[in-house]
């Protein structure tokens, strides 16, 4: 009897983008209808809702949530959460306005030590995660409480300003009649896109989510490309500080509080999977959408607030709930 030792694998990583995507589209296309039965139906009942003001606003607003979301995505295809995104964002707007008012750093200086500061929290969390294995949601609740904490000891409590003026095009400017952050928004969109689509950094994501140690034994990075994707999302939660802080013409460590709800509710309504492997960028984009024309809609009705939240968590309870159906429907109980 001969006996041949199994060959270790060779070819691609596990490529977790194929199966799902009849799933993605048929989320996306749900989504995608909601989307549309929601505008229409504000249209209908909201006052200036379809104006052209009302959408330049709404799409200005949407921002910053969505650009954040882009590296949300990142994460949460990894299997991983980041519920850090909004403290990030208060105390980038902090950190902006102590470099450029009080210590007249330059602007440009003090954007760069912004977008470095994202950098170091991101690489924070990627090492707890992956040399202590300590679960995401654990590390990045602390954090979400840590860096408010932090932004509040920096500030004092008080805004900070005025910013410099330079700052102000970033939120108020316009090109081709459409708002400065608009196009910012379409850049990380369409970057994300690529990344995730064309890119093998991109494939990789998907596999560790769909299976890491099927990922793990085919040679792939798992620890520093899920480091990676905590770095990505806190350098664009900094992108979304330094827009509001544009916006607001100052600093204040309460900005951002509670948006890495709305964040993770685009997320999921958008048909990305929490616990990885799953989903693609359009249906963020379109999620998000969703949800913040949802709060603009019913804004315009003069509804509370407290209302908008009850709408907003049921609408992600539902999201989950479908995404459980149709898992169970595969067999897949992960």
């Amino acid at each position: 009897m001969t006996i041949q030792a199994a060959a270790p694998p060779t070819g691609k990583p596990p490529d977790a983008t194929r199966t799902p995507r009849l799933a993605a589209w048929r989320a996306e296309l749900g989504i995608g209808g909601g989307l549309v039965l929601l505008a229409v139906l504000w249209t209908v009942f909201a006052p200036n809702f379809a104006s052209a003001t009302n959408l330049s606003i709404l799409l200005q607003q949407t921002s910053v949530l969505m650009i954040v979301a882009v590296g949300q995505t990142f994460v949460i295809l990894t299997g991983e959460i980041d519920l850090s995104v909004g403290s990030t964002i208060g105390l980038t707007t902090v950190v902006l306005a102590l470099l450029t008012v009080e210590a007249h750093v330059p602007l440009p200086v003090a954007i760069v030590t912004v977008f470095a500061m994202g950098a170091l929290i991101g690489l924070f969390t990627g090492a707890l995660r992956v040399v202590w294995n300590i679960p995401s949601f654990i590390i990045t609740l602390g954090l979400l409480t840590a860096l408010q904490g932090l932004a509040f000891t920096l500030s004092g409590g008080v805004t900070i300003s005025p910013l410099p003026d330079a700052l102000s095009p970033l939120w108020d400017g316009r090109l081709l009649g459409i708002p400065a952050p608009v196009w910012l928004t379409l850049v990380v969109v369409v970057a994300g896109m690529w990344v995730l689509r064309q890119t093998r950094y991109g494939r990789h994501l998907y596999a560790i989510g769909g299976n890491t140690e099927a990922a793990r034994r085919y040679g792939l990075k798992v620890n520093a490309l899920r480091v990676s994707t905590f770095v990505v999302v806190q350098c664009l939660a900094v992108l979304g500080g330094i827009l509001y802080a544009a916006q607001l013409n100052s600093g204040n460590a309460t900005v951002g509080d509670q948006l890495e709800l709305d964040v993770i509710a685009g997320v999921v309504v958008g048909g990305v999977a929490l616990f990885g492997g799953r989903g693609r960028l359009i249906g963020t984009i379109i999620g998000v959408l969703f949800i913040e024309t949802l709060a603009n809609g019913l804004t315009l009705l003069g509804v509370s607030s407290y209302l908008y939240l009850i709408a907003q968590g049921l609408v992600v309870i539902a999201a989950v709930v479908f995404a459980a159906v149709q898992q169970r429907r595969k067999g897949d109980t992960r």
